[in-house]
């Protein structure tokens, strides 16, 4: 009677780890799924906004961006970038804070990667000195998923040129200059106005973290773009930074 009840107590047992090992299993594989829907609510979200506002070459680069037609739906759309081979191309927000489209998709509804959004800080038409746009790192790729890749140098060289769609139709043209991971409070992530003491001081803390030297940095009060997403490790107070230099304002992408 003795040995039953011992077998009887140790099947209990199993059956329990059973059962919690099951609802374990369960809840991890409803998690695994809700991302994975996620994903695709944000790709099929992204998809469409691609095929109803790009207009791609015959080499699937973009051509156009029908920016208008966006802004008409949300005047908060301040310009598209792109960058050519990459899942970078997407219309750029600009809320009343750096909050409102960090979980907002460009019709303002929630979004788990939000939007490509503009420092709210900064001037809405990216004459500023220092332009910022942050975008999250998705682990799919989207959004600015991809800046990690510019720590390679062969890719970085290979996609060197930044594109920005402005509401009168030209495109502004930024040339990477400087990759490096930031603090949020190290004082790269500041908007100033035209002083050429910031400027310059500003510059000297950039090449102090660069890790790409190919290619001269800014000079002579040229505008600096700097795009920012999360680190992979999500450190709340790291950044990947992205920073590239003005170049020209063009009527049309020439590749």
């Amino acid at each position: 009677m003795r040995e039953e009840r011992k077998k009887g107590k140790k099947k209990g047992i199993y059956t329990i780890l059973m059962l919690i090992c099951a609802v374990v299993f369960l809840f991890a594989l409803y998690k695994v799924v809700d991302i994975l829907m996620e994903y695709k609510q944000i790709d099929d979200f992204y998809d469409g906004a691609q095929e109803e506002y790009v207009d791609l070459d015959s080499q699937g680069r973009v051509n156009d961006i029908l920016l208008s037609s966006l802004i008409a739906e949300n005047s908060d759309v301040k310009g598209w970038i792109y960058i050519e081979d990459t899942e970078i191309s997407y219309p750029i927000l600009q809320g009343p804070n750096n909050q409102y489209y960090l979980y907002r998709a460009y019709n303002k509804q929630y979004l788990g990667a939000g939007s490509i959004f503009l420092e709210s800080l900064n001037s809405p038409d990216f004459t500023d000195s220092h332009t910022i746009i942050f975008g999250h790192n998705m682990h799919n790729g989207s959004m600015f998923g991809q800046l990690d890749k510019f720590f390679d140098e062969e890719y970085r060289n290979d996609h060197s040129h930044v594109y920005i769609k402005l509401p009168d139709g030209t495109w502004n043209v930024y040339e990477i200059f400087a990759m490096y991971t930031a603090g949020i409070e190290d004082g790269t992530f500041v908007v100033f106005d035209e002083n050429q003491t910031e400027y310059d001081n500003y510059l000297a803390l950039i090449q102090e973290k660069n890790v790409y030297q190919s290619t001269q940095p800014p000079s002579d009060g040229e505008r600096i773009l700097t795009l920012s997403t999360c680190t992979e490790d999500s450190d709340d107070y790291k950044r990947n930074v992205i920073q590239a230099k003005f170049v020209e304002n063009v009527e049309k992408i020439t590749y």
